[in-house]
């Protein structure tokens, strides 16, 4: 399909969403077409690796590469207690709708097993494998605090809003989800 270019954002941090945003993004690379997600805001969560709680106030260890897309001096207090709340992870997302107290992904994991349907973590790693580029929004990670060591996909780029600007001029398709 040549010089095709898609880019999907992925902005929520709901199950159903992501599950979405992935299956788009599998779709559009089987086809040959150059894929690139964006995460900003919660849509980070699926990609993030699921972490004991002593983990959110640990010092992280490269922190020259967090520095290069990280405002380190203006981290603070909030962020690790935001995360606490917020601790993500391609198994834990709700769902937007029926989340029947945590229920409801369980039940939607068993309806896409017993359809052979992949689930989420799948998902990622079919993408990661089929060559999506993955972005994630500099302003997200700084104010947030994120690490690329917490997440489950190791070549992220963080980028800001020019670049994805300039990602979705030179797409054909452009999906916001």
């Amino acid at each position: 399909m040549g010089d095709r270019r898609v880019t999907i954002l992925l902005q929520s941090g709901e199950l159903d969403k992501a599950l979405s945003a992935f299956i788009f993004a599998n779709g559009y690379a089987a086809l040959g077409l150059d894929v690139t997600m964006w995460f900003m805001l919660f849509g980070y969560n699926c990609l993030k690796k699921r972490r004991g709680l002593w983990s959110l106030f640990r010092r992280k260890t490269d922190v020259a590469r967090e520095s290069a897309y990280r405002n380190l001096e203006t981290d603070n207090v909030l962020q690790p207690m935001v995360e606490l709340f917020n601790r993500g992870g391609a198994r834990h997302l709700p769902l937007s709708q029926i989340n029947l107290g945590g229920v409801g992904p369980a039940l939607l994991g068993v309806m896409l097993r017993k359809k052979g349907i992949m689930g989420l973590d799948e998902l990622i790693h079919s993408a990661a494998d089929l060559g999506v580029k993955f972005k994630m929004c500099q302003i997200c990670f700084d104010a947030m605090g994120i690490s690329v060591e917490d997440l489950v996909v190791p070549d992220v780029e963080v980028s800001g809003v020019a670049e994805y600007a300039r990602d979705t001029l030179n797409a054909q398709v452009n999906l916001f989800i």
